[in-house]
């Protein structure tokens, strides 16, 4: 797997979709894995969308995980919300 370096400025108004861009033959490629391993195309695209959610919340709690590489996400894997939030 490669993701092609940013080319555009941060300001740039397509830097998102270059982003996108960047990331999508990558994430076909990891849904491809997935599939040919017996689980689901929807499945699959579900739990990565579950993957995100889980590191956005890591990331919250710690954007600069240097000291703590990308463990810290697996923390919040598997939990469920609760009343209290």
């Amino acid at each position: 797997m490669t993701i092609e370096a940013a080319r555009l400025r941060v300001s740039h108004p397509d830097r998102y979709l270059a982003c996108q861009e960047a990331v999508e033959r990558d994430l076909l490629e990891i849904i491809d894995k997935a599939n040919m391993k017996g689980w689901g195309t929807i499945e699959t695209m579900d739990a990565i969308e579950e993957v995100v959610k889980h590191l956005r919340l890591a990331y919250a709690e710690d954007p600069d995980p240097a000291d703590e590489p990308i463990m810290d996400a697996r923390l919040f894997l598997h939990k469920r919300p609760t009343d209290e939030g």
